[in-house]
Formats: C-alpha cells, sequence, structure tokens
C-alpha cells in the first residue's frame, strides 16, 4: 500500500481523519463567511498536537483549488506535528467559481492535464488561479468532485470526465463533496461510465442523509462512505451516527466507513475560540461505538478501512477499461 501525502509517499496512514480542513486562506469561503478563514499554523499545529496525543496520526485535507488551499503550510504543520496529509486537488460545487474561471471553459482533456500535474509534479501554491505556476513539492493524493443538493449541477458532468481520466491516469482515488448525502448513486454512476470502479470513490457528507437502506445501498456498490459529522451537533446526533454505524456493521460493510469532522470552521476549533475540536472523534465519539459493541467497526473506519481508500492504484491491472486510460496526458512542469 502507498499513500501520497505533502512530505512524500508513505506505506502506512495509521489512525486517520478522513475529511478536514485545516487551512483555507482565500477564495469564496472566507470572502463570504470570515469564520471560513484558517490560516493560522500555530492554531493548527495546538489542535493537531492535541489529537496526535490520543492517536490520531493522518488526515484527508479536503480544501480543493479556489479555497486557499495552502501547500506550504500544509508541508509546515505536518513537519512540526508528524501529522500524514493527504492534500486533494480538484473542485468544489461550480457555484462557487466565477463565470470567469477556466474550470467553466477549459476543454476537459486540458483540465484532466492540470490535475495530473499537481499529482505527479505538485501542487501550485496559488490553486491555479494563473497565471503564473509556483509548483510546491508538495503532492496532491486524491480529486475532489462536488455535486449539489439534489443535482449535479453547472458543468460537473463534464468535470466528472475530468476528474475520472486524472483518477485512471494517476492511481490516485476521487472524493466528493454530496450535498446533504444527496447524489450517491448518480455520482457513481457518472464515474463508473468514465471506467472509475466504486471502490476507488470516497463519498463525503453522506451521513447528512441518515437513511440506513441508502447507505447501505452505496456500500454494497463497493463505495467508501465518510461520515463527518460527528460533533456537530446542529446536524444531527451523535446517536443518529452511531445507530448507522450499527446498521453498516450488521449488514457486513463496516469496510466501507470512513470517520472525519470537517472542522472548517474557525467556530469549530477549541484553540481559536470554538469547538469541538479534532479531540472529539477520539475522546469523545470512539467511546460510544465501543460501548454500543461497535469498536471492532470504529477501528476499521479509523485504520484499516482509509489506509485502502487512499492507496494509490493501477486500475489496469486490476482489469478495468484500458481506454479509459487512453490519451494520458503529460504532465508540464
Amino acid at each position: 500500500m502507498t499513500v501520497r501525502t505533502v512530505l512524500g509517499d508513505v506505506e502506512e496512514l495509521g489512525v486517520t481523519y478522513a475529511h478536514e480542513h485545516l487551512f483555507m486562506t482565500g477564495g469564496w469561503p472566507v470572502r463570504e463567511e470570515p469564520d471560513y478563514r484558517l490560516d493560522s499554523l500555530d492554531a493548527a499545529v495546538a489542535e493537531v498536537s492535541a489529537a496526535r496525543r490520543l492517536g490520531l496520526s493522518a488526515v484527508v485535507e479536503m480544501t480543493p483549488l479556489g479555497f486557499g488551499r495552502s501547500p506550504s503550510l500544509m508541508r509546515e504543520l505536518a513537519e512540526r506535528t508528524g501529522l500524514h496529509v493527504v492534500a486533494v486537488t480538484g473542485f468544489h460545487k461550480s457555484r462557487y467559481y466565477a463565470d470567469d474561471h477556466w474550470l467553466h471553459h477549459y476543454p476537459a482533456h486540458e483540465i484532466t492535464e492540470l490535475l495530473v500535474s499537481e499529482i505527479e509534479l505538485g501542487m501550485d501554491e496559488y490553486g491555479l488561479a494563473g497565471p503564473l505556476v509556483r509548483r510546491s513539492p508538495a503532492r496532491a493524493g486524491a480529486i475532489k468532485i462536488a455535486t449539489g443538493y439534489h443535482a449535479f449541477g453547472r458543468g460537473i458532468r463534464r468535470l466528472v470526465g475530468a476528474v475520472a481520466a486524472a483518477a485512471l491516469a494517476t492511481g490516485v482515488p476521487v472524493v466528493s463533496h454530496c450535498d446533504k448525502g444527496t447524489m450517491g448513486h448518480e455520482l457513481l454512476d457518472a464515474l463508473a461510465a468514465e471506467g472509475v470502479p466504486a471502490d476507488r470513490v470516497v463519498l463525503g457528507h453522506i451521513d447528512h442523509n441518515p437513511d440506513a437502506g441508502y447507505l447501505i445501498s452505496l456500500a454494497e456498490r463497493g463505495a467508501y462512505l465518510a461520515f463527518d459529522r460527528p460533533g456537530r451537533i446542529k446536524y444531527g446526533t451523535d446517536a443518529e451516527i452511531v445507530a448507522l454505524v450499527a446498521e453498516l456493521a450488521g449488514h457486513g460493510q463496516g469496510d466501507r466507513l470512513l470517520f472525519g469532522m470537517d472542522l472548517a470552521r474557525r467556530s469549530y476549533w477549541p484553540h481559536l475560540g470554538g469547538g469541538p475540536g479534532l479531540t472529539y472523534l477520539l475522546e469523545r465519539f470512539v467511546p460510544r461505538l465501543e460501548a454500543a459493541g461497535l469498536g471492532e467497526a470504529a477501528a476499521a473506519a479509523l485504520t484499516r478501512n482509509p489506509g485502502a481508500a487512499f492507496a494509490l492504484r493501477d486500475l489496469t491491472a486490476d482489469g478495468a477499461d484500458g481506454d479509459a486510460r487512453a490519451g494520458r496526458p503529460v504532465p508540464r512542469a
């Protein structure tokens, strides 16, 4: 198993949060809501260090292009704390990008080339805002795509093709924002049509749709389900999530579960005056699972499952459609 982190490829992740935001330094979220500004390295070090003392080993940092992603800050955080940081390239919902943004205009194959370059050569320090590229030594380890509420959203079907081609070319997984937990099957169908199997897809925010039957049907296809709202009670109780974990484990789908917290606001960080903080998952939520007899499912969701979900994988060796990889773009420095 090999996973790509901002400090290089590693063979083991350990205890992993599969959906977090450590830095958002500009772009749409910060313009719209100052609470989204996460630009303090010292605060991030303090938050991560507290969780590290409880056993946290790795985080998938889900901040995409256009949201103030900072490869240099991610690298410095990893160096100071020993945390494995898996970064993403790719996009949030297309409506968050101005009408003149290149994602609305570039041909799909050129978007694929940009994504592949971020994975194989290094991420741009300025999020491909252009016109110049300042290539970081930090490489992305996953590709993000986002769907809207019960809809793909403007231009997303075209981006699915570009994202799929980049995933097939590089072997990284596709990670998603599924608005309110919707569009899971539709996104899996669209990616499968481009050659990406469901077991190379992580469906984010999927527990915002707490329908056990729906979640089981996604897991049965092989998709990984990122439960990323424990502790954020305004979206639903932890008891609800515990019940969903029990349902999935009871149906033999415990190997499809991932956990995270998605703490994308200053008001979620104790070291910035808020809560519940990164420690909550290990300190409070996991013990509830263990008390409910779900300790084995919790351990798998934090260790074994993310190791498999975020590992690089050559899909041609798995019998994937070779035509899906035809015309692999050549990265440019």
